[in-house]
């Protein structure tokens, strides 16, 4: 798992009002609360006093509040209140902890959980500006969660080859030919494309089957849907731009979160430019939950589990240029020394909590927590 990266905690509206919620990513639990002026806020679960969880805690004026014995920590991680010290006590400087940038955008919580200055960090990903809440287009979100690593969830979200084999509603194992598609380097990430030829045998059903045979399409087995197909290093979002036909387009926009070294939330959303009404909204989110589903079925059994560290230890060929450019950006970044040593983390410590560092300890000692032990390069 890397470090210095953006990742999805959550959707805005999984905020509860008043009160944090905990999420967990990179092995780690955060929380994350409405700081009351409209903005989102994110720390370490952790608190330095006695180790309380925050995100049991509550939010006052602003502030989250530990459950345990009441501190209150801001937004930057200080400390602004310990009860037990009265209005009169004068706050430790170190009574402060790790808190990290946070922005929202398409509906997500996107924090930067690392501790690069902001001239350094990477941006978030633009590609799904275009659509989202632009005028003729609707939009759907979900999460699904994966057991299984980060890196084999993404991977499998550039693989054009698998779509015959693990998905018949699109899918036409008959012509299963991928065509060696160059690949564009953007800036923190890669972008290529995918034609294919539309199976005969399974007529599209739901609003989208509607909207074909409204539009007059080509039979199945004539058609050939064109989808672009790129990913950005923040958030690890994959996003698939399905052209169905000259004037039916889907989009499919996800972020997968590791939270675990073998587990992988995926926050999505799609938009669509067809079937604009509220009342087709459930039937497209039941289509990507099948989807989802179906690439479960196949990722969380892969052997070996993680993917391996050399580039020769399995074996790809031109369809997968994709998620081998995906997999050496994984390795350059490694290579930067932004990945967690799991191993060092497994092992017995019993020293002070380790946590993902965040910006302000770039020059700042003082800290009572450890940052995360990284993998040497």
């Amino acid at each position: 798992m890397l470090i210095n990266l953006w990742y999805v905690a959550c959707f805005e509206d999984e905020i509860p009002e008043g009160r944090p919620l905990g999420v967990r990513m990179l092995g780690q639990d955060f929380a994350v609360w409405r700081t009351g002026d409209g903005g989102v806020a994110c720390v370490s679960n952790i608190c330095v006093h006695r180790g309380g969880a925050l995100a049991r805690g509550g939010v006052r004026q602003g502030h989250i509040a530990c459950p345990y014995h009441g501190w209150e920590f801001g937004a930057d991680g200080r400390c602004r209140k310990i009860p037990s010290l009265g209005l009169e006590g004068r706050i430790p400087s170190r009574a402060r902890v790790d808190a990290y940038p946070v922005q929202l955008k398409y509906g997500m919580v996107w924090v930067f959980l690392g501790d690069l200055p902001e001239a350094e960090r990477p941006p978030l990903p633009d590609c799904f500006d275009a659509v989202h809440g632009a005028t003729g287009w609707r939009t759907v979100h979900g999460r699904f969660d994966y057991k299984a690593n980060w890196q084999r969830v993404t991977e499998n979200g550039l693989d054009t080859a698998h779509v015959h084999f693990v998905h018949p509603a699109f899918g036409n194992p008959d012509a299963a030919v991928v065509e060696d598609a160059p690949v564009r380097e953007i800036p923190w990430g890669a972008v290529s494309g995918h034609t294919f030829t539309s199976s005969e045998k399974t007529q599209k059903s739901g609003a989208l089957g509607e909207a074909l045979r409204e539009s007059g399409a080509a039979p199945q087995g004539r058609r050939k849907p064109q989808s672009e197909i790129q990913f950005h290093m923040s958030g690890l979002t994959v996003m698939i731009h399905q052209k169905i036909t000259p004037q039916i387009s889907q989009v499919i926009f996800s972020c997968k979160t590791p939270v675990s070294p073998t587990e992988t939330t995926t926050f999505w959303v799609q938009a669509r430019n067809y079937k604009l009404e509220p009342e087709h909204d459930e039937e497209r989110r039941r289509g990507i939950l099948t989807v989802y589903e179906q690439d479960a079925a196949i990722v969380e059994y892969l052997t070996p589990e993680f993917v391996p560290a050399g580039m020769a230890d399995e074996l790809s060929v031109a369809s997968d240029k994709l998620p081998v450019r995906f997999r050496a950006m994984v390795k350059e970044l490694a290579g930067r020394g932004w990945e967690i040593d799991a191993r060092a983390l497994a092992q017995p410590h019993d020293g002070p909590a380790r946590v993902v560092p965040c910006p302000a300890r770039r020059g700042e000692g003082g800290w009572v927590f450890d940052p995360l032990p990284l993998r040497a390069r």
